[in-house]
């Protein structure tokens, strides 16, 4: 590690003043740090939602949980454009092998959740440590910085959640249909709105991809902090430039030495010895500057540490009653409370077995066709057997309105429950046909559109068609639209626009 190429100021700082220059060090390397981070991070998130299509939640899960594999890609670009050396995407790639070993097993499994995984992060990518030696740096590492590590991590998460919610809110907004009904705009994300979790997962990658850079260079700033703490690399740092300045200075030695030389020739002999003073004499004087309150500070630690030899037995102490008891209730303690852990183990065991079938199972979509639509009413109960002849019969009795209504209606009452398309009273008509014209064959599809724009003019420009129009209208509809009865011999009016 060559210090004099570092590209921050190496110097004790505190915790929070580290994670603040991990925050300025991931801006300061934006692009290289993200540009490597959404190169893994996005493909393998696309990837598990489209095997886990029908199951999103579950996608987003595993991506949550493999964020310690693309931590180190963002780590690998942190580290060495510290040290002035910013790789590309294409050597961050090239150097994945050596990237995610060693330690990225334990970083999954055994250390997922650990809350300063930021911190100690660097001991298995850069340092390459594994085993004993990797825990007893990771305890030295994290002895004034854990905590702080802890806080950063609980930061983070509120961060992702303010990013995921601020998305959520806005596509609310941006909604067609939100706000309807008293301003609650989330209501239309409850109640399953088309592509709601789409839209919920794409937030919360979003909210993962903005933050989790942030993190990892933070998390780097505190490991960077506590070497410099340990090592004294300012210090070092400082040694060296003295060094390059004597090298500045060398041919300068023996002239020095010369003068020394002369000064002592000519100092009188006599002098010095009656400055020089006896051992002893030293010593009591040191043991006197020694006693000065300047030298005199005293700490008191206490500590944990496990016991290598047996206790001692006290002969002074008695053997009581309650002595005796505490050595019967000890054991009987000891295999009660062994045996509630393991019927705790079972009835977790047992709970899985039950009801994580059902949590795991895939959702299914509930979805309730409207009653009513534009003001029309919709629900098959509401529509005559033959909905294309008593519009052509309409037709004939000059009720052109009338006609138009129930074939609009008719094609609406199909489309949600024979085709099942999930309109809702939020859709407009432009919406129905584009949603028609996905499920629709081409001809049935046109002829819907026809039929809208028909009853459009008619409804709400109040110019109604020609007779031999609407009767057309009403000889094509059975080709294409049909209604499923829902009660034997239901025959209903038909009911006019509102």
């Amino acid at each position: 590690m060559d210090l004099e190429r570092v590209g921050v100021a190496l110097r004790p700082r505190q915790p929070w003043e580290a994670v603040d220059l991990g925050f300025v060090m991931a801006r300061q390397w934006a692009a290289p740090v993200y540009a490597a981070f959404l190169t893994v991070f996005v493909p393998v998130a696309v990837a598990l939602h489209l095997v886990f299509e029908e199951r999103l939640w579950l996608a987003a899960l595993i991506t949550w949980w493999l964020k310690p594999l693309f931590d180190r890609f963002a780590l690998h670009v942190v580290s060495r454009a510290v040290f002035g050396e910013v790789p590309s995407v294409r050597a961050t790639l090239a150097a994945a092998r050596d990237i995610l070993s060693p330690g990225l097993l334990a970083s999954l499994t055994l250390h997922r959740l650990n809350l300063a995984r930021s911190l100690v992060l660097p001991v298995w990518q850069l340092e390459k440590s594994r085993g004993r030696a990797a825990r007893e740096r990771r305890e030295i590492l994290g002895r004034r910085m854990r905590g702080h590590a802890v806080g950063l991590t609980v930061i983070c998460v509120n961060f992702e959640w303010v990013v995921l919610l601020s998305l959520v809110a806005l596509g609310a907004l941006l909604y067609p249909a939100a706000g309807e009904g008293g301003g609650d705009i989330l209501g239309w994300w409850r109640d399953g709105a088309p592509g709601w979790e789409i839209a919920d997962s794409v937030a919360y990658l979003t909210a993962i991809a903005v933050i989790e850079p942030l993190y990892v260079a933070a998390g780097f700033a505190l490991y960077l902090n506590r070497r410099a703490i340990l090592e004294g690399w300012d210090v070092e740092l400082s040694l060296r430039q003295l060094a390059q300045r004597l090298v500045a200075t060398r041919a300068l030695a023996p002239l020095a030495c010369f003068a020394v030389a002369a000064a002592l020739a000519f100092c009188a002999p006599d002098g010095l010895a009656r400055d020089l003073k006896p051992p002893e004499t030293a010593r009591k004087e040191i043991v006197e500057v020694l006693k000065d309150p300047a030298f005199q500070e005293w700490r008191d630690t206490l500590r944990w540490r496990y016991r290598t030899e047996p206790r001692p037995a006290d002969e002074s102490s008695e053997v009581t009653l309650l002595s005796n008891l505490g050595r019967l209730l000890g054991p009987i303690a000891e295999f009660l409370m062994w045996l509630l852990a393991a019927a705790a183990i079972v009835a977790v065991l047992l709970a899985a077995r039950r009801f994580l079938p059902q949590w795991i199972a895939p959702r299914e979509v509930r979805y309730r066709p409207p009653d009513a639509l534009f003001g029309l009413n919709v629900t098959p109960e509401s529509l005559p057997d033959d909905p294309a002849g008593t519009a052509l019969d309409l037709v004939v009795r000059g009720k052109l309105r009338d006609a138009l209504s129930l074939l609009y209606r008719g094609a609406l009452a199909a489309l949600v429950h024979t085709h099942h398309v999930p309109l809702i009273e939020g859709h407009t008509e432009g919406d129905c046909m584009r949603a028609a014209r996905a499920v629709l064959p081409t001809e049935a599809g046109r002829y819907f559109e026809r039929l809208v724009g028909v009853w459009q003019t008619a409804a709400y420009g109040g110019r109604l068609p020609a007779a031999e129009d609407a009767a057309d209208l009403a000889r094509e509809w059975s080709a294409h639209f049909s209604i499923p009865r829902t009660r034997a011999g239901s025959a209903m009016a038909p009911e006019g626009a509102t």
